[in-house]
């Protein structure tokens, strides 16, 4: 992913998202409310930071990024939260899990 096309889909998805809360689009702005709480599990966090840093030069970064989300948020919902594993609440967390693989990214850029 070039330095532009990561920093203009952050740019429009920071548009999108403010312009759904300020329109009250609730189709957008729900699963985003959902993303943002399940961001905030120390587990997902430290896991997708570390498994983003050690696969950064990868070729293909997001296949592995999305196998290793799936992989680790089951993980997470079995042994540490319980519950169904076949929810919307793990495919909620695997995005909160590639949004900080892609902020990782864009850090990178950044620097």
């Amino acid at each position: 992913m070039s330095k532009k096309s990561c920093f203009m889909g952050f740019v429009i998805a920071i548009v999108v998202i403010m312009a759904s809360f300020v329109l009250h689009f609730t189709p957008v702005t729900r699963p985003v409310s959902i993303i943002f709480r399940a961001m905030q599990n120390p587990y997902i966090a430290l896991s997708a930071v570390i498994v983003a840093l050690l696969l950064l030069k990868q070729k293909y970064y997001w296949l592995l990024m999305l196998g290793c989300g799936l992989f680790i948020v089951s993980l997470i919902q079995m042994f540490l939260i319980g519950g169904a594993l076949i929810s919307a609440a793990v495919l909620y967390k695997v995005m909160a899990f590639l949004v900080y693989a892609y902020l990782v990214i864009l850090i990178r850029h950044m620097l």
